[in-house]
């Protein structure tokens, strides 16, 4: 257009197969139609060279060199007043987003970086470290729910088992009835049909659940699991080897709520998710850090006490 020039045929569209919708793929060049147009020409040809040389002599440089670094936190933390995300924005300070882009929250409060992940990890070591009557409370939550999933899985088997028997007696009464000649085959081959679809899927089913692997409780559990905690806890320590910890301990963590602190100036801090259910089991859910404010756990929807991985 710059240079009173249309381009036609550029680009195609072609449906995905997954999602059934439209995606653009660029066509090659010499497929391109071009047409002139010089009543819609902008600048001359002269300028036009100049500006595309210019274009060419920066394309291989790097933008910006101020890359955002990516926090332990990234990702996690949510506004306690609206829900929605927190973002990094002036002097390295997490906001709430909805409020800085769309106005449609009232969280005017924001929280240093530094400060909340120093809070998290220093919660988090409190709790971990020597924290007897969490492992020997996990070990036992552990231990019951293991017996409960086999209980569970036994009855489901047996169910699994008397439904099927009772859909083969039902195909054998319809296969007795057509080859007796009491009735048409026309008249029950819908229903015939239905009960060995049943089947199928119960076998499905019970072979699906044969083959899932069985978790056996450890004699030497608490052991094994006092040994992990103490190794994250170490890893929770080190500056150099606090994103290894958080990257385990990211996948057990639903969000990390911010909101105001009763104080001015100050912020609780309230970790969701299984994580914090496993670490509330044996120990105070409230926790004092420096400075005011509170660090909380919450225990997640559908907790577990087998998502800690150890």
């Amino acid at each position: 257009m710059y240079v009173g020039r249309l381009v036609w045929n550029r680009q195609r569209f072609v449906k995905d197969p997954d999602t059934g919708k439209r995606q653009s793929r660029l066509n090659p060049v010499e497929a391109w139609v071009t047409t002139d147009v010089p009543e819609l020409q902008i600048i001359d040809p002269a300028t036009w060279e100049r500006a595309q040389a210019l274009k060419s002599r920066y394309a291989s440089h790097a933008g910006n060199k101020r890359q955002t670094k990516k926090r332990l936190l990234t990702g996690l933390l949510k506004c306690g007043c609206c829900g929605g995300n927190m973002t990094i924005a002036r002097k390295d300070r997490y906001y709430c987003a909805a409020r800085r882009e769309k106005g449609t929250c009232e969280a005017g409060f924001g929280i240093a970086a530094a400060e909340v992940e120093n809070r998290v990890l220093d919660g988090l070591r409190r709790i971990l470290v020597g924290n007897d009557a969490l492992i020997a409370e996990f070990t036992t939550e552990l231990k019951a729910e293991l017996v409960r999933l086999k209980k569970a899985r036994q009855s489901t088997q047996r169910d699994f088992t008397k439904e099927l028997a009772d859909v083969e007696r039902g195909i054998a009464r319809l296969i007795s009835f057509i080859t007796s000649g009491d009735g048409a085959p026309e008249s029950v081959r819908s229903e015939l049909t239905k009960l060995e679809d049943r089947k199928a899927h119960i076998l499905a089913q019970q072979k699906r659940t044969a083959i899932s692997p069985v978790v056996d409780f450890h004699p030497n559990y608490a052991e094994l699991y006092r040994k992990k905690v103490g190794e994250l806890a170490l890893l929770l320590s080190g500056e150099d080897t606090r994103e290894e910890a958080m990257t385990s301990i990211r996948s057990l963590v639903d969000r990390i709520e911010v909101r105001a602190g009763i104080k001015r100036g100050e912020t609780d801090v309230t970790l969701v998710g299984a994580l914090a259910g496993i670490l509330a089991l044996g120990t105070n859910k409230n926790a004092t850090p420096e400075g005011g404010g509170t660090f909380l756990l919450v225990a997640g929807v559908g907790f577990e006490p087998t998502t800690f991985r150890l």
